[in-house]
């Protein structure tokens, strides 16, 4: 009995718990203007798991208003693992089944 009410309170607990929100370019942009480092603006990225879809003219736009190299490249790597996350769910969801008439190759 008491397991099952753990169980149920941890879940409930999880249930409740929030990301933080996502933070955007022009924040990211002034955060390192107010001078917070590279690794603090990646980690407030990181935990909110924003993702950035960004042109080469953006990057380099916000080169040039002040972000940095690090934090640029973080911005592009969510890009490309979005990409790819959505690339290996696509792959997954098409592939022939054993079931409905299908079989697998």
């Amino acid at each position: 009995m008491r397991r099952m009410l753990l169980l149920v309170l941890s879940a409930l607990l999880a249930a409740c718990a929030t990301l933080p929100p996502p933070v955007s370019v022009d924040e990211a942009v002034s955060l390192s203007k107010q001078g917070v480092t590279p690794d603090a603006l990646i980690a407030m990225m990181r935990e909110s798991r924003s993702t950035y879809q960004l042109s080469a003219s953006d990057i380099l736009r916000l080169n040039q208003d002040g972000l940095p190299g690090p934090v640029l490249d973080y911005m592009q790597q969510t890009q490309l693992d979005a990409v790819r996350k959505e690339e290996r769910m696509n792959e997954w969801s098409s592939r022939p089944r054993f079931w409905f008439g299908w079989r697998r190759w």
